[in-house]
């Protein structure tokens, strides 16, 4: 990939668009876009929708959703905004053109990021990383260092167990048990395999149903965040050919999403996504775990696997969301 003047200029754009309607809204036009291409794709076997408008750099997640999660990191600071993980406001009704201005500066970073990871080479041809997703969360730490106060790790309160909602610090109170994670990912894994192998030149399908249905976060309602599960077991199941490592890796990005929430989100003062961290761990273990021909299991083998991934994930969020966790290696290794 060569570095594009224009694409700066376009991403610098996208950053400040990003921030004038808000990082969950440019975020949801993302997923409509996604669905657009899938049908468009299905339709014609053509992705060129897909990959210049809805991973382009006008609302791709890199540029304008990173834009507007750093200005409204900023808008805080300012004291502009009540919290710097609000994503939701539209910043443009704040009227302070340098919340905008630092929008598309974020959005020119996320460019020069993608950029950068994109200049390593595939391995074995397959991506190494999501490089939007890495490009994503990179982005994200940069604004959290910059413009936030308690690191990347945030500052849970003494005595209290980050990993447990509470009303100050969570993320989707409501998808946090374990056993609601299992489901949600089970729910949604599921389908998007079958989808994907039915019609793999229409991977983004699920993926750009359940973005979409983020519009009525926005507008209050509680619902499931599930596009990471949907994207993670679309693609892996084309990778792989097999829809069973579609439906272990959507589950295991289910579990990834919800204790990158804790590690990251819930106790920082700016947003870190754990969806998109769940999809960069997804999308970086993917090449590694061919490279050992992990993927040549298949059968029933597989399903076991899947299984593994299911009950070990679960007990493991069990374990961590105990009132009592002070002092175990994880807990140290967040502070």
């Amino acid at each position: 990939m060569e570095f594009n003047f224009m694409e700066l200029l376009v991403s610098f754009a996208g950053g400040i668009f990003g921030a004038a309607i808000g990082a969950l809204p440019v975020w949801i036009l993302c997923g409509l876009a996604v669905l657009i291409g899938a049908a468009v794709n299905a339709a014609t076997g053509d992705a060129w929708f897909t990959g210049a408008v809805a991973w382009g750099f006008f609302i791709g997640p890199h540029t304008a959703f990173a834009g507007g999660a750093a200005a409204a990191a900023y808008a805080a600071k300012q004291k502009e905004l009540s919290s710097g993980r609000d994503i939701l406001t539209p910043l443009i009704g704040l009227n302070n053109p340098i919340v905008l201005l630092v929008g598309g500066i974020f959005g020119a970073i996320g460019y020069i990021l993608f950029w950068l990871i994109r200049q390593v080479p595939d391995y074995n041809d397959i991506p190494w990383t999501n490089a939007i997703a890495l490009a994503v969360i990179l982005n994200m730490f940069i604004a959290r260092l910059i413009l936030g106060k308690t690191g990347l790790f945030g500052k849970n309160a003494k005595g209290t167990n980050r990993w447990i909602a509470s009303e100050s610090a969570c993320w989707l109170p409501y998808q946090s048990k374990p056993m609601q994670v299992l489901l949600v990912g089970i729910a949604v894994s599921i389908p998007s395999a079958y989808l994907a192998d039915l019609m793999p030149g229409s991977v983004g399908i699920t993926f750009g149903f359940v973005a979409f249905l983020l519009i009525f976060m926005q507008f209050g309602f509680k619902v499931p965040v599930t596009h990471h599960i949907a994207l993670a077991s679309s693609v892996l199941t084309v990778a792989t050919g097999n829809p069973a490592w579609g439906v272990a890796f959507g589950i295991f990005s289910a579990y990834v999403g919800e204790i990158s929430a804790g590690a990251f989100l819930c106790h920082g003062d700016t947003h870190i996504d754990p969806p998109t961290m769940a999809l960069t761990i997804c999308f970086t273990l993917h090449p590694l775990l061919a490279q050992l021909n992990i993927f040549d299991l298949q059968g029933n083998l597989v399903w076991g696997v899947t299984a593994a991934i299911a009950l070990s994930g679960y007990f493991l969020l069990t374990i961590l969301k105990k009132e009592k966790t002070k002092g175990s290696m994880v807990e140290s290794w967040v502070g």
